[in-house]
Order: C-alpha cells, then sequence, then structure tokens
C-alpha cells in the first residue's frame, strides 16, 4: 500500500477534533497522527510532542528560514502555527502510512501546493446545521467575547466558501460522530 496524507478541515465547531480524538483511540497503532508547532504556551492537559511541538518564536523564525515548515501561519492572538513538513511527508512516502492531520483551509491551501497531488487526499467536514448553531456550541464550551464571536463567524463563513477545492465533503450532523466516524473510515479505504 502506499500512503497517504489525509487532511480534514472545516469550520470551528464542527467536529473536526472529536473526529480525529476517536482516530486515534482506534488507529494509534497503525496510523499517524502528527502534531504541529506553536510558539503559544501549553495549555492544561497539552503534551509536548502530543498535542503540539512548543517552541519559542525564535526557533520558530529559524525553522521558516530552513524551509522546515509545509505551511505555517500567525493566527490566534499573534501566535505562530506551522507543520513541519517532514512529520507529514515521511511516514506517508517512506512507510507507506496513512497520516491523519487536521488543517485550516488557509493552511491546508499552502500544503496542497507543495505536495505531490497523488500523496494526499482533502476532507472538508461541513456542518449539517447552520453557523449560527454552530456558534452556539463554540460559545457553551468557553465564553467568547462578541468581537471574538463576530470574527469567527466571518472565518466559518470564508471556509466554507473555500470547500469546493476538498476532493471529497462528509457532512457532520450534531450527536452523529459514529456516523462521521464511518464515513470517514469508508474514505479512506478507498484508497487502500
Amino acid at each position: 500500500m502506499n500512503g497517504k496524507i489525509f487532511f480534514i478541515s472545516g469550520p470551528s465547531g464542527v467536529g473536526k477534533g472529536t473526529l480525529i480524538d476517536f482516530l486515534r483511540k482506534k488507529y494509534s497503532d497503525a496510523w499517524v497522527f502528527p502534531p504541529s508547532c506553536t510558539t503559544r504556551d501549553p495549555r492544561p492537559g497539552e503534551k509536548e510532542g502530543e498535542t503540539y511541538f512548543f517552541i519559542s518564536l525564535e526557533e520558530f523564525e529559524k525553522r521558516i528560514a530552513a524551509g522546515d515548515f509545509l505551511e505555517y501561519a500567525q493566527v490566534h492572538n499573534g501566535h505562530f502555527y506551522g507543520t513541519l513538513r517532514h512529520k507529514l511527508v515521511d511516514p506517508a512516502e517512506k512507510e507507506g502510512k496513512v497520516v491523519i492531520r487536521e488543517f485550516d483551509v488557509q493552511g491546508f491551501d499552502q500544503a496542497r501546493k507543495k505536495l505531490p497531488r497523488d500523496l494526499y487526499v482533502s476532507i472538508f467536514l461541513k456542518p449539517f446545521e447552520s453557523i449560527d448553531y454552530l456558534m452556539e456550541r463554540i460559545r457553551k464550551r468557553a465564553p467568547i467575547s462578541d468581537e471574538e464571536t463576530k470574527k469567527r463567524a466571518e472565518s466559518m463563513n470564508r471556509e466554507m466558501q473555500m470547500s469546493h477545492i476538498y476532493d471529497h465533503i462528509l457532512i457532520s450532523r450534531e450527536g452523529e460522530q459514529l456516523r462521521l466516524v464511518d464515513d470517514f473510515e469508508a474514505l479512506v479505504l478507498q484508497y487502500q
């Protein structure tokens, strides 16, 4: 089997993290789930090398200059996030593994321009519910300001408009996480 990178994108609150957590538990011995790098501090419960690679701004800038990142961006509150190219490409190309990676739309758009087309499959998780419904779910998870709510809603709408650049769209419905997992697994099997 040839390895593949499966990129998962979608608006905030659509269930990307829930899907990946389920897949990680089920396939931790067979699939690769590489974390990205960030310059922000760890949050409670986050583990170095599992949740993220937490690096300094200076280290991040050195890696940019060295061309180590497949993609990177300065996002929430000025922090940098980026994906180390070798953490995605090596397991797929050299080891023939399935690599699962969540990307925002901006990151995926950068990455797809730098990778061989036959190395990856892109999946956009589209909410069955409205953006307003997703925003309510996000507000229930953690309090956010009205300004942040507005920014996130605008970002969600931009992301939804970019869904056409993906190979596949899977519908994510509230309360039907196992159905989404089944749909995703069926998609992976198509490429094996």
